[in-house]
């Protein structure tokens, strides 16, 4: 788990990229959303990707992309 900042529940995240205007978000938009930085947010979205409950692609220039997994959008 990240350190030095409040935790984020998995719950948290997962509901703010449903209620996101597009199902794919970029890490400043939940950074954003969670008031946190977004070298933090990558961070643990990048562990939420190692347990499977998101996906990931560094889009060139653009960032890091994230969108939840078949499994977590099975779970609605």
């Amino acid at each position: 788990m990240v350190t030095g900042q409040p935790t984020i529940e998995t719950e948290e995240i997962v509901a703010a990229i449903r209620g996101a205007p597009a199902p794919v978000v970029n890490t400043r938009y939940l950074a954003d959303e969670f008031d946190t930085t977004i070298e933090w947010m990558k961070n643990r979205l990048a562990e939420l990707v190692e347990e499977g409950v998101l996906e990931h692609t560094e889009a060139r220039n653009r960032g890091h992309l994230w969108w939840l997994s078949v499994e977590t959008e099975m779970e609605r």
